[in-house]
């Protein structure tokens, strides 16, 4: 009697870990699916802004005096 109340007790200790274990899991994955997508955002607005940089000094070097969108004089 008391062997079968242990095997049942242990046996729902086990599936209340297996189930925390799975929560845990999913929890980390979201985490780290959340700070990858930020990372990919960053990593894009960066490359923008060094696209847009790189316009900037070529306008500079090129000595460009007037705005692309004005027209020439």
């Amino acid at each position: 009697m008391e062997d079968r109340r242990t095997r049942e007790a242990r046996a729902r200790v086990e599936a209340e870990y297996r189930e925390v274990l799975k929560s845990s899991v999913e929890f980390e994955k979201k985490i780290r699916n959340r700070w990858r997508e930020k990372n990919r955002e960053k990593n894009r607005r960066i490359a923008e802004l060094e696209r847009r940089v790189a316009e900037l000094e070529r306008e500079l070097n090129g000595g460009a005096t007037r705005r692309q969108d004005e027209p020439p004089a």
